[in-house]
């Protein structure tokens, strides 16, 4: 049988750049060499696209690009190369077809839906979210406004554009009359820990909404509520869908005096039939509210007030075997390997 032709892309130009190597280091070396032809497709912090036939070693330790054997690299628009056309440094070129794409690229040039509607216009199938799903998932107001609309309990949030910054205090006092401190500010449009800060008067919102509008011209103050934090990753398209079993991040000891803790991702955690029913239903619906097909983790809060709420969605999650996907995976019966082999082959059927 021949071997399914993978291209993995890792890197990027964005402040996600070192965890996505981790991940991809964690993917490649997940990838059958008996089942799978891979070809890794790298993005330095600049921007270059380069095709990396070298050790995945390199790759974990960030020295992958100052190989000699790298070339550039890009993924044709044109369905007819059906692939990543190589370039020479003698101008000379090739094409390497694939039959499918899987990205560990994250952040916003990841995930925001750039590179899905590049391999939406390549016709190549890619283990992620469609284009416009991905768009929705990225803004954090764009995911609260359409979910909100289908019913689904987000967390109470106000909005901040970066003009709100002539007349901050008047914004802060309309924010203060709706929620209360603490509250959670962040950009919009960026990975979760990008320009987020928790805030608990005036001045650390004035100050946190200039970190996030540094990132991105839409910041979004959303209530933080205390209470559990459930994950649970959803699979296959909108007419046929599964659910893996659920997960807890638990908080264990305190680290520093500003209250910061150290946390592990425990499996199956003590729930009600009626709070595990909530979460898993919502996690569909949110998955066929929002076109998903492939993979999705998403993040519940089960707050102190018995409120289920959806806090984040994750279309490209972390790769690596410790991360909640892969324990999410693995408790759901999947190996490492079989958990990559279950989302190329979820991609390809899905785009057949």
């Amino acid at each position: 049988m021949a071997k399914i032709r993978i291209a993995v892309l890792f890197g990027g130009a964005t402040k996600d750049h070192k965890v996505s190597l981790i991940s991809a280091y964690s993917l490649l070396n997940g990838l059958s060499p008996e089942k799978y032809d891979v070809t890794p497709i790298g993005i330095t912090r600049a921007g270059r696209w380069l095709y990396f036939p070298g050790s995945y070693e390199d790759i974990k330790d960030g020295t992958w690009e100052m190989s000699s054997d790298c070339c550039s690299a890009i993924i044709s628009p044109d369905p007819l190369h059906a692939g990543i056309i190589t370039i020479m440094s003698d101008g000379s070129t090739a094409i390497k077809r694939v039959d499918a794409v899987m990205s560990a690229l994250h952040g916003k040039y990841g995930e925001g839906g750039r590179i899905q509607a590049l391999l939406k216009l390549s016709k190549i199938p890619y283990v992620d979210c469609s284009p416009e799903t991905a768009v929705f998932c990225m803004d954090k107001i764009m995911t609260h406004l359409i979910l909100s609309s289908f019913g689904v309990d987000v967390p109470n949030y106000a909005i901040l554009e970066r003009g709100d910054m002539n007349i901050i205090n008047e914004r802060i006092k309309e924010i203060e009359s709706r929620l209360r401190y603490p509250l959670y500010v962040s950009a919009s449009s960026c990975s979760s820990s990008i320009g987020a800060n928790k805030v608990h008067n005036a001045e650390e919102m004035k100050a946190a909404a200039k970190i996030a509008f540094s990132h991105h011209h839409t910041a979004i103050v959303e209530e933080d509520l205390t209470g559990r934090t459930i994950e649970i990753a959803v699979m296959g398209s909108s007419y046929d869908v599964e659910t893996t079993v659920l997960g807890e991040i638990v908080k264990k000891h305190r680290i520093n005096s500003a209250a910061a803790y150290t946390a592990e991702f425990v499996a199956n955690p003590v729930l009600t039939d009626e709070q595990r029913e909530k979460i898993v239903s919502t996690a569909k619906k949110v998955f066929s509210c929002l076109s998903f097909k492939g993979c999705a983790k998403m993040s519940f809060r089960l707050a102190d007030e018995g409120r289920v709420l959806l806090r984040r969605i994750t279309p490209i999650p972390g790769f690596t075997p410790e991360s909640s996907l892969m324990i999410l995976m693995r408790e759901s019966g999947f190996s490492y390997a079989g958990a990559v082999d279950k989302l190329i082959s979820l991609a390809i059927e899905t785009d057949a």
